[in-house]
């Protein structure tokens, strides 16, 4: 690496600085409202000033298809947001978290809008500083450390359960790191201001509209993965196609189907993994019901009517603290469910209420769930007595 990267480099260091000052020391040093309406701009403009004074650097796609790429940053910023209000008249709408007052407004557009513009000034001048053999390694240094900048460090640091872990993917890991991806691609083909057209326009509604859409955490989930993942290929499609790059018959064999199913797929098995549909997984932390479920096994629960759950079937319940995954041995006049660990010795203590059950099983799978058991252990999260 040359001159060059190495400057490259230290932007990517200071920007991984800041990113960890801005969790929690500059705003208690400096005040919560006062770092992020006057510091963290005037942060950023002291960066974008640096770049700016340096001599400019050229991104790297074709300057005669530069309006196109702008173009193309406008329709993809106008789908999502008509994807984003549409799923809010499934979801919901509710009132927006921000002022409805005009001088919060325009403080919101002034403070947070310029420090979103000034990002990708910064983000165009590190990766188009350094030599193309070097541009896809800067780009993933730059989409994790601009990702880990922006993420709500507070959320992932009170993660108390891979459920828990698995939502904070869905809701803001994933979708963050798909935006910074597509930013990047922008800043690749056509510089900074196709990457702020979009991250602009689709900020815009947050701060301007009183009333957003209040979607669930699957809904953004899918939107914020699959819409940028569809996006790149398409701009990607529409370029080499504008820049005579492949044929026509090579772009028609060129098939993205194949990646937008995977991404389904993908988001399919995280709406699994949290029980949105009625067959959802549990992994076993004890051995209470050894030999059928070992610690690491992963139970594979149906949600299902009170009247199927017979005598034998194995179920899951709530007690109001964890789940536990044990047998019914008994069913009284009632309707409550006595139940025990098969490695138990006496059965449990308290009669299981029709509300507490969550499902009953229909397969496992041993040793799936390792990995919750190990994270579980360096959190040092205590396990419960009972089965979870």
């Amino acid at each position: 690496m040359g001159k060059k990267e190495h400057e490259a480099l230290l932007l990517i260091l200071i920007i991984a600085l800041l990113a960890a000052l801005d969790y929690r020391v500059l705003p208690l040093l400096l005040g919560a409202d006062c770092y992020l309406y006057f510091f963290k701009p005037l942060i950023w403009l002291g960066l974008t000033v640096y770049v700016w004074s340096r001599p400019l650097q050229r991104f790297k796609g074709k300057l005669k298809l530069y309006n196109y790429i702008l173009m193309w940053s406008t329709i993809c910023a106008i789908i999502y947001i008509c994807f984003y209000f549409g799923a809010g008249f499934i979801d919901g709408i509710g009132l927006s978290p921000y002022t409805k007052k005009w001088q919060g407004i325009i403080l919101n557009l002034v403070s947070l809008g310029s420090v979103l513009a000034m990002m990708e000034y910064v983000r165009n001048y590190v990766l188009n500083l350094v030599k193309k053999k070097y541009f896809l390694l800067f780009a993933l240094f730059t989409v994790f450390i601009f990702l880990a900048y922006r993420l709500n460090l507070r959320l992932f640091l009170s993660i108390q359960s891979w459920q828990q872990a698995v939502q904070y993917a869905g809701e803001y890991l994933l979708p963050e790191l798909m935006t910074n991806a597509l930013l990047t691609y922008f800043v690749y083909l056509g510089g900074a201001f196709p990457a702020i057209i979009y991250i602009l326009l689709i900020s815009l509604p947050q701060w301007l509209v009183p009333y957003l859409p209040d979607l669930k955490w699957i809904t953004k989930a899918f939107i914020g993965i699959i819409l940028p993942l569809i996006f790149i290929i398409t701009v990607r499609q529409a370029y080499q196609y504008k820049a005579r790059k492949i044929k026509l018959r090579e772009l028609e064999e060129y098939n993205p189907k194949t990646w937008i199913a995977a991404s389904v797929l993908s988001i399919l098995l995280i709406w699994f993994a949290v029980g949105v549909f009625h067959v959802f997984p549990t992994v076993i932390l004890t051995g209470s019901m050894e030999p059928v479920l070992s610690p690491g096994d992963v139970a594979i629960m149906l949600r299902c009517d009170l009247k199927d759950i017979k005598i034998g079937d194995v179920i899951q319940y709530w007690t109001g603290e964890y789940f536990i995954v044990h047998r019914v041995i008994a069913i009284d006049e009632s309707g409550f469910f006595q139940t025990k660990g098969d490695n138990n010795s006496a059965p449990d203590a308290k009669l299981v209420s029709p509300e507490q059950i969550r499902g009953k099983m229909i397969a496992s799978v041993p040793q799936l769930g390792k990995l919750t058991i190990f994270l579980n252990a360096k959190r040092k999260v205590p396990a419960p007595e009972p089965e979870f």
